[in-house]
């Protein structure tokens, strides 16, 4: 019986050890955020967000994904506020727009 216990265990961990190293680190998630605002702010706008839209679509990284799209589209929206007429904002909003209801309705 406690053979058989601990190879139950001994095969759990190696499970949980699979599936931890699976994980991406936070330098990764960081740098991806880091290059979608670089690409959000360039003229043109980058529209390819295909690596954020994973992050936030996956459960461990989606808060942080959907709290960073929320704080950089209250920042758009106060430009905007102030400066109406910038065009370059608005296209950044309705990216900004797009990518969280691209995640919220996945």
């Amino acid at each position: 019986m406690k053979q058989l216990m601990l190879g139950i265990l001994f095969s759990l961990s190696s499970i949980y050890g699979a599936y931890a190293n699976d994980e991406v680190s936070q330098e990764y998630l960081g740098e991806v955020l880091v290059e979608s605002r670089e690409g959000l702010y360039q003229d043109p706008p980058e529209q390819d967000y295909a690596r954020l839209v994973a992050f936030g679509l996956d459960t461990r990284y989606s808060v942080f994904v959907r709290s960073w799209l929320y704080f950089e589209l209250q920042m758009v929206t106060q430009k905007i506020s102030l400066q109406p007429d910038d065009e370059a904002a608005k296209a950044r909003q309705q990216i900004l727009f797009n990518l969280r209801r691209q995640i919220d309705l996945e």
